[in-house]
């Protein structure tokens, strides 16, 4: 049986949905703009609306999923919070459909110690590590919509303990 340290697992996304969709919608008015005038638009609305889905599938699809650029593995070690970074092989980030996780580093920022094994200090930690994390990936996105919705209802005391690799 492998032993599973980790405690919860952050997507990073290349960019956040927002400027995702403002670059897709810019790049297709950027697209159209050269050979439809406004009336031409005014004319066609679902010739504009078809091209608009077909250039939707073609800049890259949804935001969510497809634009994951890598994962901050969340764990304990001790009295810390650390978090392992996978991250695609590309050195430079652009969209794509074809991806290839690889190991980047045991730890992406400074650890965040634990003073207080209460709830809220174990989450007090768990925060600082990842603003840290946020800063050390600048220009990127934290997806932490899953651990924002569940982080007040979790027993951290229990999650420590029973993923402390140290324990």
């Amino acid at each position: 049986m492998i032993f599973d340290k980790y405690f919860m697992v952050i997507p990073v996304y290349r960019l956040s949905e927002y400027k995702y969709f403002l670059q897709m919608e810019e790049d297709f008015e950027n697209m159209i703009s050269k050979s439809w005038d406004d009336d031409f638009r005014q004319n066609n609305p679902d010739l504009v609306e078809n091209w608009k889905r077909s250039h939707r599938s073609s800049y890259g699809g949804c935001w969510e999923f497809n634009e994951i650029i890598g994962y901050l593995k969340l764990f304990f070690m001790g009295s810390q919070v650390r978090g392992e970074y996978w991250s695609t092989k590309p050195r430079r980030k652009v969209r794509t459909r074809k991806k290839e996780f690889e190991f980047k580093a045991h730890k992406l920022a400074a650890d965040s110690e634990i003073w207080d094994k209460s709830n809220e200090g174990i989450l007090s930690a768990i925060e600082e590590y990842l603003s840290r994390c946020n800063r050390e990936l600048k220009n990127r996105h934290l997806d932490l919509r899953e651990y924002e919705s569940l982080k007040n209802h979790i027993n951290w005391v229990s999650v420590h303990k029973a993923k402390n690799v140290f324990a």
